[in-house]
């Protein structure tokens, strides 16, 4: 991901552009793995060392609440982040703790649908998290 696509989500977030929201930025949307903020901050400690891991944790938080990434608690109550925003599920495997992103075009139409005609009286659906719980086979 360029500088100025960075730069771009994070206005769009209503962001202002810092070196360290790009660095961190960066790091979580340039894997899949749904990292936790330690792991973001072991990826990026070496060539950043003035930011801090509590830098991390509370960029990522402000990340979350500008809506650009999504925060995914895990069974053992880790926080982990996923870059991704377009509609998807998610795969966790109970044993290993892994989480893998599932999409199913199928599956998004059919909840999408389901919402649109059945809604829930006094409340509006704003975001729908589907997490597939299991094991690696």
């Amino acid at each position: 991901m360029t500088t100025e696509q960075t730069r771009e989500i994070l206005s769009k977030g209503g962001l202002k552009f810092t070196h360290q929201r790009m660095v961190i930025y960066g790091a979580v949307s340039c894997t899949h793995n749904h990292p936790t903020a330690e792991w973001v901050y072991e990826q990026i400690k070496s060539d950043n060392p003035s930011i801090s891991l509590g830098t991390v944790y509370k960029t990522l938080d402000t990340f979350v609440n500008a809506g650009i990434i999504q925060k995914f608690v895990d069974n053992k109550g880790v926080m982990r982040f996923d870059g991704i925003l377009e509609a998807h599920s998610h795969l966790y495997d109970n044993e290993t703790n892994e989480i893998r992103d599932y999409r199913n075009e199928k599956l998004e139409r059919l909840i999408k649908e389901f919402f649109a005609e059945n809604q829930i009286s006094g409340f509006e659906v704003e975001d729908i998290s589907v997490v597939i719980k299991g094991h690696n086979k």
